[in-house]
């Protein structure tokens, strides 16, 4: 039997408000004098049904801007390889967001509160974050009444959707090609949903995460008889300047134009097939159609 769908009237229920409250606060809407305990009832009522908002009333309401938000987030101790990784990516969304007829509002940001302000004048019709850590996430979370969805970040609400690369199943793709025993190099990802998946299964001694004051070469050179899983191409050939490239296994994002030696061998997460998901799952939230599935997590396969 399919399962029902939570509505905002089921959500009254729970929180014994009315559906008009229920949509002020899930909303957002500051004009309504709506106390914070009764805020707070109805987002744990919402929490607890696993509630997941229609956009299409928002829509509906108001001509669609077809203006789409990428937020990106750029700390200062982020390596620039890191950098072209999500430049790539938001290269990939935002060729098919121009083709869907979206224009596109890019922002690169170091300072969250003054940004995210900024972002919500422009009317979007849906936001993508990419990379932020769980705490940041939460509060983006409460700044939009779009859909919003997280990209390389995970936050535990049913109200959002996450798109993210399964850290099982690259640590078992990676014991195909190396082994039990290897190393990880990796970025300096603000989201530690990858990094607590691998330290469960690598010590904490095996593992380098690129960022200022961690010198790579040094973590090599005491690894030099060890193979080693590294996540990100620009990394990769990095790594292969100080190892034998036949006993390293590259985590790249794109199927062509591969930048490492021709013999390294690679596993692909495509930003291309990031991209198509995360737009398609944008289109299912905007649909005028409650009955429309949206997983709250997909995680991309390896190609």
């Amino acid at each position: 039997m399919e399962k029902k769908r939570i509505t905002m009237k089921d959500v009254a229920k729970e929180a014994g408000v009315s559906t008009a409250t229920v949509s002020y606060v899930l909303n957002y809407l500051e004009t309504e004098r709506i106390s914070h305990d009764t805020r707070l009832k109805v987002f744990e009522a919402a929490k607890k049904l696993k509630y997941v908002p229609n956009m299409a009333a928002k829509s509906l309401s108001s001509k669609r801007s077809m203006l789409v938000g990428i937020i990106v987030n750029m700390e200062e101790k982020n390596r620039k390889s890191k950098l072209y990784e999500y430049y790539d990516l938001t290269r990939e969304m935002q060729k098919l967001l121009n083709l869907k007829g979206y224009d596109v509002f890019f922002l690169a940001t170091k300072e969250m509160d003054q940004d995210i302000s900024i972002s919500r004048r422009r009317s979007l019709d849906a936001v993508f974050v990419m990379d932020m850590k769980e705490e940041t996430l939460k509060a983006i979370a409460k700044q939009f009444y779009v859909p919003t969805i997280f990209i390389d970040g995970y936050v535990k609400d049913a109200l959002f959707c996450k798109i993210l690369a399964n850290p099982v199943e690259i640590l078992e793709k990676a014991q195909e090609y190396l082994g039990n025993e290897f190393y990880v190099v990796m970025e300096n990802y603000a989201n530690k949903n990858l990094l607590c998946g691998i330290a469960k299964k690598v010590a904490e001694e095996d593992i380098f995460v690129n960022q200022y004051g961690n010198d790579l070469v040094e973590f090599l050179n005491v690894h030099r008889n060890k193979k080693g899983l590294v996540i990100g191409e620009l990394l990769g050939m990095q790594v292969e300047n100080y190892v034998d490239n036949r006993n390293i296994l590259v985590v790249v994002h794109t199927d062509n134009d591969n930048m490492l030696l021709p013999d390294t061998k690679t596993m692909i997460i495509s930003n291309k097939q990031k991209a198509n998901k995360a737009v398609e799952i944008m289109e299912k939230l905007l649909l005028v159609n409650e009955q429309e599935p949206v997983d709250e997590v997909t995680y991309i396969r390896i190609e």
